[in-house]
Order: C-alpha cells, then sequence, then structure tokens
C-alpha cells in the first residue's frame, strides 16, 4: 500500500512540474495577445452638412473593469449619429453594403446631442457602404445618404500596435512578466481621435492596465507607427 501511495504521490508531483512548465513557457506575445480585453476591430465614419456619422466594434469584457483581468469578452457594434442641428425630431436608419442592409431605430443619448443604435450582427452585411437616415419631425419627413469610409484601411492592425507599445515600455513590462507575481496586466486597444472634431486624425492607443490608476498607455500614429505620446501613472 505503501508503495502505491509513493507512485501516486510521485504522479501528481510530477504533473504539477509539468503544470508549471507549460505556463512559463507561453511567449511574450501569447501572453499579450491572451491579455487583450478591449479591442477595437472596426472604425468606419461618414459626415455631410447635417450629420457627423461613427461605426465601431468593440471586442470587449461583457463587464467592463479595469483590473488587471480579463473577464468575458464579447463584441460589440455601436453607431453613432450627431445631427449638426438639435431638433424635435426622431430617426431611422439602414445601413448598406453591397450585399445587404441592417434596418433600425436611433435613440436619443442620455448624455449629449447624439443618437445612438446597438448593431447586433455588422457581418450580417459585410462591409458597410452607407448609412440612410430617415429623419421625422412632425408631419415631414427627410431622407439622407451619407458614404461611409474605413478609418482603418491602410493602417497598422491592433497586433501590431499592441506590439509597438510593448516595445516601448519593454524593459518594464519584462520585468513584470519575469516577476515572482507573474504578469498582473489587461491591454486596452482602441482606435481614437479628438472627440470634438470629427475630422481630426486617428491614432492607436493601447494601454496596459493593472488597475484604475496604475497604467502604462501610448498614443501610435497607425500609419508611421511613431508613439506620439505616452504616460505612465502613478
Amino acid at each position: 500500500m505503501t508503495k502505491k501511495i509513493i507512485i501516486v504521490v510521485s504522479a501528481l508531483i510530477c504533473c504539477l512540474f509539468a503544470f508549471a512548465a507549460c505556463k512559463e513557457s507561453k511567449t511574450t506575445d501569447e501572453i499579450l495577445q491572451e491579455s487583450v480585453s478591449s479591442r477595437q476591430t472596426a472604425c468606419y465614419t461618414g459626415a455631410d452638412e447635417n450629420f457627423d456619422i461613427t461605426l465601431s466594434t468593440l471586442s470587449q469584457e461583457e463587464a467592463f473593469i479595469a483590473d488587471g483581468k480579463v473577464g468575458n469578452v464579447v463584441n460589440r457594434t455601436t453607431l453613432v449619429v450627431k445631427p449638426d442641428e438639435i431638433k424635435d425630431a426622431q430617426y431611422k436608419f439602414s445601413l448598406e453594403s453591397e450585399s445587404g442592409k441592417i434596418d433600425g431605430t436611433l435613440s436619443k443619448n442620455v448624455l449629449g446631442s447624439a443618437y445612438i443604435a446597438d448593431i447586433s450582427d455588422l457581418s450580417a452585411v459585410g462591409t458597410p457602404v452607407r448609412l440612410v437616415i430617415t429623419e421625422t419631425e412632425g408631419e415631414e419627413t427627410q431622407e439622407y445618404t451619407i458614404e461611409l469610409a474605413d478609418k482603418m484601411a491602410d493602417v497598422i492592425d491592433s497586433d501590431e500596435a499592441v506590439k509597438t507599445a510593448y516595445e516601448y515600455y519593454k524593459q518594464q513590462l519584462d520585468a513584470e512578466i519575469a516577476s515572482e507575481d507573474g504578469w498582473q496586466r489587461e491591454i486596452f486597444v482602441r482606435y481614437v481621435n479628438d472627440r470634438k472634431d470629427s475630422e481630426s486624425k486617428y491614432y492607436w492607443y493601447v494601454a496596459f492596465v493593472a488597475d484604475r490608476n496604475d497604467d502604462m498607455s501610448v498614443l501610435i500614429d497607425p500609419a508611421t507607427k511613431e508613439i506620439v505620446n505616452s504616460r505612465v501613472r502613478p
């Protein structure tokens, strides 16, 4: 019996060492990819003299909390329409591609003057090319057609943005990965511009976040990969 117990214990110890070895064998790139808790995957914009439009898709934690951990990730596509003039009107939309369309109703955002809608499945229309807005004010109805531009076309992708940010903070991040406590950060990757200026330039924003008061972030030129700004807190 004693011999059997020794064999079982030895087997368990071997399994534990094997499990630890598997954990330690992850590459830095694998660790970074597994740590992304918020990633923007699409950004389309359009504008005319009446509306500014942004259509964006995020792959993000269902309960978005800055705690250094990656929770359950879901895809969310949001359509934001900002009228140039505030009116007492109702708005409907038709998001069109060459192969289909999605129809829906825009709801007034609680904050600001924008109208928003959640798109359940952007893949249903493929690549969106235009947005048709139907504005109803009283008994009058007008229709506006606005072409959409893919702002992520011909720039580095989110994976390359993460790698660029990692290289910038490589010394600090490698030290954390090799530390006794190990890696305890999540990564945010967003495609951002000045929200007050729809025509402003877009940048990749990458942040390595431990909690709300502890992060390392950069802004990256998506065409040249140049770091144009950085911040470390605390």
